[in-house]
């Protein structure tokens, strides 16, 4: 019970200056750590999704984001913006931006409409490789009812050379065949895409400026911004265990010397008790008699004191007897004295 009351009283001590510094140190540290860990898991998972049959489109739940990696969708303040633009959800953008896209299936081609900015796999405008291409559909190709492809175009290109869709204000004035050719020349140097359903990859739902700068430098220096803080808080971690580990360890062999202390302290008690009774046994068997004289002693002392009270009544007594013999003595004095009186007269 003692124990326990001590240890009540220890835990409700105060902590020291130094162990809220070191608490807090760890509740901060694990709370980095593992922040660190879950961002590290969802950048891989990203990642991992990117090149998972998405064509490098990486993406997570079905949300991807993208750093746009060229101005073709800038608008330039040179040249008036087209009429239609204005009616637009999503404007331009520029290299640096974050676009956030939703992952595109077949079965949402219906949702597909001119002004929408899709994000697709085609070929790179100047280059033999094939990747992710972000830009405007500028029309939607309909055969039997249903949408098989659209014609996308970027901003920048549209304010020089705009795509120009048949029974639109732009094609006043222009037979079919123009319209055909203009649009034919525009897909041959590279001004415009047909892109197949097949290969569109996501619809963009929102744009972060300057954003796509900060994705970007994550991925290039993801051992500076991930790898180092991992290792270092793991060290940290591993000094925190380490630490507690030698605490408890002390704690422990600390309880095991005071248990110790207390078994060898009771043994001596255990010995110091039983060598008395021994050294009480053998006084007791050697001084018997000594102890049946002190107790002798004892009873004379009684009988003594006894002895004494009753001298002390019987004194009393006589002394009460004498008071009465001589008052006796005096009354007969007395009363002869009355009575040879008398005789004379």
């Amino acid at each position: 019970m003692e124990e326990t009351k001590n240890e009540i009283i220890e835990e409700k001590q105060p902590r020291t200056t130094k162990q809220k510094v070191f608490l807090g140190l760890e509740i901060a540290g694990n709370v980095v750590f593992y922040l660190i860990i879950i961002a590290l898991f969802l950048f891989a998972l990203f990642n991992i999704n990117g090149g998972n049959g998405t064509e490098n489109f990486p993406n997570l739940f079905g949300t991807g984001y993208l750093s746009v990696q060229s101005d073709s969708m800038k608008r330039s303040d040179k040249f008036n913006e087209l009429e239609e633009w204005k009616d637009y959800e999503i404007g331009g953008f520029e290299t640096g931006d974050l676009l956030k896209d939703s992952v595109f299936h077949e079965n949402d081609a219906d949702e597909l409409k001119v002004g929408m900015v899709i994000t697709f796999y085609g070929k790179l405008q100047g280059t033999s490789q094939n990747g992710l291409i972000t830009h405007r559909i500028v029309d939607v190709n309909v055969v039997n009812g249903a949408v098989q492809s659209v014609t996308t175009q970027g901003d920048a290109v549209a304010q020089l050379t705009p795509y120009i869709k048949a029974g639109s204000k732009r094609a006043e004035g222009m037979t079919e065949q123009e319209i055909a050719l203009y649009n034919y020349n525009l897909e041959g140097a590279g001004s415009i895409e047909n892109v197949e359903l097949v290969n569109i990859r996501g619809i963009v739902k929102s744009v972060s400026v300057g954003a796509g700068s900060v994705l970007d430098n994550i991925r290039d220096n993801y051992l500076f911004y991930f790898v180092l803080p991992v290792a270092v808080l793991l060290l940290f971690e591993i000094f925190l265990v380490v630490r507690n580990i030698m605490i408890l360890r002390g704690e422990k062999n600390k309880a095991e010397l005071e248990g110790t202390r207390e078994a060898m302290m009771a043994d001596v008690e255990a010995e110091k008790e039983k060598m008395r009774q021994e050294l009480l046994a053998e006084m007791r068997a050697q001084g018997l008699v000594l102890e049946d004289t002190k107790e002798e002693v004892k009873e004379e002392n009684k009988v003594e004191e006894s002895t004494e009270d009753n001298k002390e009544e019987v004194v009393e007594t006589e002394t009460t007897t004498e008071v009465v013999e001589e008052t006796n003595t005096e009354e007969e004095k007395k009363e002869e004295t009355e009575e040879e009186t008398a005789s004379e007269e």
